[in-house]
């Protein structure tokens, strides 16, 4: 399993370790249930805020994403979101991208800006004395980019490169293969970071009008996390965030639904030594009927050196070098994946294998026993995944632009323990029918 639980885009997380049961209870009580201790404000100006102080530290968190998704690029001008993140911290009306840095430094702060299919995404971290100057750095960052014309070309080709060397991730590129074989019209199917061709047809002109009507306030959600108190942070954010005007609401975005009538294949050859292949499916949405069953599914198949994909294709048959499975968290329709890297000779048999296991799932309920390991599994790694700051406030952020609600942490641990298995053949006799099997594969 593939932690993607918040949906980063391309990035997926590493594999956890299970929890004795006594520590996941441990974490769960004093972690995950502690969500009701989070406080939601808004701003005149639509900025809503997320606040959960945790003054037993000294370090805090700061989480802006603003609801700019893959949907908002022009087609033509894929990878100007990527574009205007990467300008971000280069510069402001007011100072320098080497300025914001020292700035930030003297503090022991850090800042970064990235891009997911459904959000862009600006943070920060610091010591709680210089919480303020953390938070100004964002707040000018978002709302007085300068887009300094040489700096707008040298991260065009910096963002060219990086697209380019994307690709020679032969995980990023088979996924990428089944994205846009599942997706077709549909953004999630874009290349979110850009590539050489459409990053060179994006002018100066076209980034700052991307940005002024997108970076608005009322598309926005921050959230702030660690040791700092609500009476400061909010006395800051109104400070800093209080004057930025708002705009139109969030355009109706026309996604086109995802339908698969047969299943299909994409295949790329690449400089690879080993094949690698992933079988995916259409998945529900955040929150949508069937979601959390499919994260116990996820949980149940690629939980681990225990799931039953490591377990039948890796120790028990000798099949493949790496196996996993991951379902993302996404605004609108999702997939469920299973990835696999093997030798060329064994990929139908490997493919067979893995329709097996899934098949297994549609036809018979999943034992107790096997339902309780894949629960403690996912609970366990999802308590792992909030345990530093910054992913707490990330969460919280996420959370608050899905509409999922502060208090998701602790319905999540609930939701995830009423599934039955009778939910998760349910779910698994919805999702898995039709899929693209998408293969990079070595040339020749």
């Amino acid at each position: 399993m593939r932690w993607m639980l918040c949906g980063r885009g391309e990035h997926v997380g590493q594999e956890r370790k299970l929890l004795p049961f006594a520590i996941l209870l441990l974490i769960l009580v004093n972690g995950l249930a502690s969500a009701d201790s989070a406080k939601r404000l808004r701003l005149p100006n639509g900025l809503r805020v997320v606040l959960k102080p945790s003054m037993s530290t000294d370090v805090v968190a700061i989480e802006l994403l603003l609801d700019i998704s893959a949907a908002d690029e022009p087609p033509d001008q894929q990878g100007l979101r990527n574009l205007v993140q990467r300008l971000l911290l280069r510069g402001t009306r007011a100072e320098s991208g080497d300025s914001i840095a020292r700035r930030l430094a003297d503090v022991g702060g850090v800042a970064e800006a990235t891009i997911g299919l459904d959000y862009v995404e600006v943070y920060a971290l610091a010591p709680a004395e210089g919480f303020e100057v953390a938070l100004d750095v964002l707040a000018e960052a978002v709302q007085s980019p300068a887009f300094d014309p040489d700096e707008v070309e040298k991260q065009k080709a910096g963002a060219a490169e990086g697209a380019l060397t994307a690709r020679d991730d032969p995980f990023l590129e088979t996924y990428l293969a089944f994205r846009e074989s599942l997706y077709q019209d549909h953004p999630y199917g874009a290349l979110t970071l850009g590539a050489p061709s459409s990053l060179a047809r994006i002018a100066r002109e076209d980034v700052i009008a991307f940005h002024q009507a997108n970076y608005l306030p009322n598309r926005a959600a921050i959230a702030i996390c660690g040791g700092v108190g609500e009476a400061r942070a909010m006395a800051a954010v109104r400070r800093a965030f209080g004057d930025w005007a708002p705009g139109p609401p969030t355009p109706q975005r026309y996604l086109p639904p995802v339908r698969l009538a047969a299943s299909d294949m994409a295949a790329r050859e690449r400089p690879v030594r080993r094949a690698h292949l992933m079988i995916g499916f259409p998945a529900p949405a955040a929150g949508e009927d069937g979601y959390y069953a499919l994260q116990v599914i996820d949980s149940i198949l690629g939980g681990g050196t225990t799931g039953m994909l490591a377990g039948k294709l890796r120790d028990e048959l000798g099949l493949v070098y790496e196996v996993s499975s991951f379902y993302p968290t996404l605004a609108a329709e999702s997939h469920f994946a299973i990835y696999a890297v093997t030798d060329p000779s064994q990929l139908e048999t490997v493919k067979a294998a893995i329709l097996e296991l899934v098949g297994a799932l549609r036809d018979s309920p999943v034992s107790e026993a096997e339902l309780s390991r894949a629960k403690s599994y996912l609970l366990g790694s999802y308590a792992l995944s909030h345990q530093r700051m910054k992913d707490k406030a990330y969460a919280l952020a996420w959370y608050e632009t899905l509409g999922l609600g502060v208090d998701f942490d602790e319905r999540y641990a609930e939701a995830i323990q009423a599934v039955t298995p009778h939910q998760v053949q349910q779910a698994a006799q919805t999702v898995f029918q039709h899929f693209v099997l998408a293969l990079v594969v070595p040339e020749g």
